[in-house]
C-alpha cells in the first residue's frame, strides 16, 4: 500500500535537489534554478548534474548523495532513460517527495511505458511519492517555489485559485490569465501522466489547503472517475473542471499526449454534476465564472435588467431566456419616479430597463439600491458605457458605489461596461466586483453562480429497501455463469427478484402451451424469443404484440420458430395497459464504475436520446433530480390534462436498479425497455429485460 503524498515536502519544502542542471548554455534545468530564486523562495536549492561547475553562484553536485543536507523535494529534468537511476539516489538519500518533469514515458512508446514501471517501482520501493512524469512540476507562491522548465514573468498575482493540470501548456495558460485578470493564483500542478499522484490525491489536499479557496481542474482522463465524484463531493469549495478529450477523435492524440483514455462524455457530464462540480467548456469560461464567484452567491433565478443601450438590454434579455431566468415586472411607482428623471420619454420602461434616455449617473445609483431591496429580485445585471475623458469620473464613482450596494444588500450585481481597455484596466484594480465585457459573459457568469449555489452532492451510499432477495439474484447470476448474457426469461426473474413489477409471464415451449396460456388468462398476449443476444427484439422480429385468438398466436410462435429454432421456448406475456414508457439501465463504466441510466423509453430511445446516467448507488433525492432533469420530464408530470406519472415508482426502481449493479458485479450492461409508468399511485411495471454479464 502506498504512504500518504507527503504535501508538506512537496509545496512548502524546506530544501530542494534539482537534477539535470548545467554550468552554462541553454540548459531548462537552470530554469527551474532561476525561477525558484527569483520568485522568493526561503529554503536551500541544491543543483545536481553530469557536468560539475558553478550555477548561479553555487556549487553542481554530480550526485545527490554528496550533499551534506537533509533534501525534502527532488526535482528531476533528465533524460528518461537515467530516471530509475536517479530515484534509486533518492531513495539512499532519504528523499520522500519528487517532482519527474521529464517527457519520453508512456506517453510517447512502449519503451517509454517500461521505463514508467522501472521509475514507480524504484520510487515504491523507497516510499517515494512523485508528481508526472512528462509535466512542468509545481508552483506555489506562497512559499515561492516554482519549478517550471521554462522561464515565468515576474508579475505572478497570488490569488485565491489553485490549478491542477494534466497538460502544463493549458496549465501555465490558466496561471497567466488569473494574473492578467488580476485575480491570481495559489499553487498550480502540472500533474503530466499521473503515474504516481494524481488529481483524486492533490483535489483532497487543496479542499482542505487554507490558501485555496477555488479549485481549477483542466483534465484529459480521469485516473479514477468513481473516486473523483467521492471526493468531489465533500468539498465545500467551488471545484471548476475544464475537461477536454469529449470526442473520439481527439483520444488518439490526447492519448498519445499524456496516456489519457476516452470516457463517454455524456457519462462525464452528468458525473460532474452529480459531484456538485461546475464543468466549463473554454478557458474564457473558466475565468468568468472565477470573477463572479467574488460576488454573493445569486440564489433564485428572478433578475433585473438596467441597460443604458436599448440593444443590450435586449441581448441581455434573451440570455436570460436561454438560461431560464426570469424578468419580474417592475413597481408602477418605481418606474414613476424614473420617469421624472428621463429627458425625451421616447423609451418604453419595463425589465429589462433602457435608460439610454437618463444622464443622471448618481440616480443609476439609486435604480440599483431601489432593486437590490426587492425582496422578489435575486440580482442586478447592469449595462453600462462611456468614452474615457467623457463621464469618466461619474462612471467610476458609480461602480464603486455598485460594489458598496453589492456588500450592503448581499445580492450580486454582474456589470458589463462597454469602454475602452485601459478603463477596464482601471477596474481590474480598482473594482472589488467583476466587470464583464459583454451580456452574454455576465449572463453565463450569473448561470454558473446559480448552478454552485444550488449544487446539493450526495454520498454514494445504499437505501434500505424492502421486496429485495439478494439470494434469488444471486442464484440466477450463478446459474449463468460463464454465459456472455442471461436469457429474458432470468433477466425479466432477476429484476422482479429486487421489487420490480414485473408483466404476467410464462414459458411456452410449444404453440399448444401458449394457446393454453392465453385461454387460462384471457387476455391478449405477446410473444417474445427466449434467447440471449436479441438486443432489438422488435427490429428482428422477435416480438409478436397483442395476440387476441389461437390462430394468431399459432402463426406468431411459428413465425418466431423461425428466428430461433424449432427448439424454441417462448415467452409469453400479458399485454400491458397503456402509460408512459421510459427506460432504466446501467453498465460498469471502466472510469466510473457501476452507473444508472433513465430516460425516455421505446422504440425511439436511440433516436431522441433523452437520457441522464449518475453514479450508482443513487438515493430517492438524486433519482428524483434525474427524473426532473431530462428534456421529456414534462410528459411525465401530466400534460395537456393527462394525469401525472407515477414518479415516487420511478425513482423507488432507480434506487433499487441501482443498488443492484453495486451489489452484483458481474452485471456489465442492464436494459429495462420499456418500463411503463402508470398514472400516480398505480406504479410501474416492467414488461423486457436485457443482460449482459462480464
Amino acid at each position: 500500500m502506498r504512504e500518504a503524498p507527503p504535501f508538506s515536502k512537496l509545496f512548502y519544502p524546506r530544501s530542494i535537489a534539482v537534477f539535470g542542471v548545467s554550468p552554462e548554455g541553454a540548459n531548462l534545468a537552470r530554469n527551474i534554478v532561476l525561477n525558484t530564486l527569483t520568485c522568493g523562495f526561503k529554503g536551500e536549492v541544491f543543483s545536481v548534474g553530469r557536468t560539475q561547475g558553478v550555477a548561479f553562484g553555487q556549487k553542481i553536485y554530480s550526485s545527490v548523495e554528496e550533499i551534506d543536507r537533509e533534501i525534502d523535494l527532488a526535482v528531476i529534468l533528465t533524460p528518461a532513460k537515467t530516471i530509475p537511476g536517479i530515484l534509486e539516489q533518492c531513495g539512499r538519500k532519504g528523499i520522500k517527495a519528487a517532482v519527474i518533469e521529464s517527457g519520453g514515458f508512456s506517453e510517447f512508446d512502449a519503451e517509454g511505458k517500461a521505463l514508467e514501471q522501472a521509475c514507480t517501482a524504484a520510487a515504491e520501493k523507497y516510499g517515494i511519492r512523485f508528481v508526472g512524469p512528462n509535466g512542468i512540476g509545481v508552483t506555489n507562491l506562497e512559499s515561492g517555489l516554482a519549478l517550471p522548465f521554462m522561464p515565468l514573468r515576474r508579475d505572478l498575482c497570488l490569488g485565491p485559485v489553485s490549478i491542477l493540470a494534466q497538460s502544463g501548456g493549458v496549465g501555465l495558460s490558466y496561471v497567466n490569465f488569473l494574473s492578467d485578470e488580476r485575480i491570481g493564483f495559489n499553487k498550480f500542478v502540472s500533474m503530466g501522466n499521473k503515474r504516481n499522484i494524481n488529481e483524486n490525491e492533490l483535489m483532497e489536499y487543496l479542499i482542505h489547503d487554507p490558501g485555496t479557496k477555488i479549485i481549477l481542474i483542466y483534465l484529459e482522463g480521469f485516473s479514477d472517475g468513481r473516486k473523483f465524484v467521492e471526493v468531489a463531493s465533500r468539498s465545500e469549495k467551488p471545484i471548476l473542471v475544464h475537461k477536454s478529450n469529449r470526442f473520439e477523435t481527439s483520444a488518439q492524440i490526447a492519448h498519445s499526449h499524456t496516456t489519457a483514455m476516452f470516457t463517454n462524455d455524456r457519462l462525464v457530464e452528468h458525473a460532474l454534476r452529480q459531484a456538485g462540480c461546475v464543468r466549463v467548456d473554454t478557458m474564457d469560461e473558466a475565468i468568468h465564472y472565477i470573477r463572479s464567484l467574488s460576488l454573493p452567491p445569486l440564489k433564485g433565478k428572478r433578475l433585473a435588467v438596467v441597460s443604458r443601450s436599448g440593444g443590450h438590454a435586449v441581448i441581455a434579455a434573451d440570455a436570460c431566456g436561454y438560461y431560464g431566468f426570469d424578468l419580474p415586472e417592475f413597481p408602477e411607482e418605481m418606474l414613476q419616479r424614473i420617469r421624472k428623471h428621463v429627458r425625451a420619454g421616447v423609451i418604453r420602461l419595463q425589465n429589462p430597463l433602457d435608460l439610454g434616455d437618463m444622464f443622471d449617473l448618481e440616480f443609476y445609483a439609486y435604480i440599483i439600491e431601489e432593486l437590490l431591496k426587492k425582496e422578489d429580485l435575486d440580482g442586478v445585471l447592469l449595462g453600462h458605457g462611456y468614452r474615457k475623458g467623457h463621464e469618466e469620473q461619474p462612471s467610476r464613482a458609480l461602480l464603486q458605489q455598485v460594489v458598496r450596494l453589492v456588500e450592503k444588500y448581499q445580492k450580486p450585481v454582474a456589470a458589463f461596461v462597454m469602454t475602452e481597455a485601459s478603463e477596464k484596466e482601471y477596474f481590474r484594480h480598482n473594482v472589488r466586483i467583476p466587470i464583464f465585457d459583454s451580456p452574454e459573459d455576465a449572463m453565463r457568469a450569473f448561470h454558473l453562480s446559480h448552478e454552485w449555489s444550488s449544487r446539493r452532492p450526495l454520498p454514494l451510499l445504499k437505501t434500505g429497501l424492502d421486496r429485495v432477495d439478494e439470494d434469488r439474484a444471486g442464484k440466477i447470476l450463478r446459474e449463468a455463469d460463464g454465459e456472455e448474457s442471461l436469457l429474458l426469461s432470468q433477466s425479466i426473474e432477476l429484476i422482479k427478484s429486487y421489487g420490480f413489477a414485473v408483466a404476467r409471464h410464462e414459458l411456452a415451449g410449444t404453440a399448444e402451451e401458449a394457446v393454453r396460456i392465453w385461454r387460462s388468462w384471457n387476455s391478449p398476449l405477446a410473444l417474445k424469443v427466449n434467447r440471449p443476444h436479441l438486443s432489438h427484439k422488435s427490429d428482428q422480429g422477435a416480438v409478436k404484440l397483442d395476440l387476441q385468438s389461437e390462430d394468431e398466436i399459432r402463426s406468431a410462435f411459428e413465425e418466431l420458430q423461425e428466428i430461433g429454432g424449432a427448439d424454441l421456448e417462448v415467452l409469453v406475456q400479458e399485454m400491458t395497459p397503456k402509460g408512459r414508457e421510459i427506460i432504466l439501465g446501467g453498465k460498469r463504466d471502466d472510469c466510473f464504475g457501476p452507473v444508472v441510466l433513465f430516460g425516455l423509453g421505446g422504440i425511439f430511445v436511440e433516436v431522441f436520446r433523452d437520457a441522464v446516467w449518475r453514479l450508482a448507488p443513487v438515493r430517492h433525492e438524486e433519482a428524483a433530480r434525474m427524473i426532473r432533469s431530462i428534456q421529456g420530464a414534462r410528459v411525465l408530470s401530466g400534460y395537456r390534462g393527462e394525469r401525472p406519472r407515477d414518479l415516487e415508482a420511478l425513482k423507488d426502481l432507480l434506487v433499487r436498479l441501482s443498488q443492484m449493479l453495486v451489489t452484483f458485479p458481474q452485471i456489465r450492461e442492464i436494459d429495462i425497455n420499456p418500463v411503463i409508468v402508470m398514472a400516480e399511485g398505480e406504479g410501474a411495471l416492467a414488461v423486457d429485460a436485457r443482460v449482459i454479464l462480464k
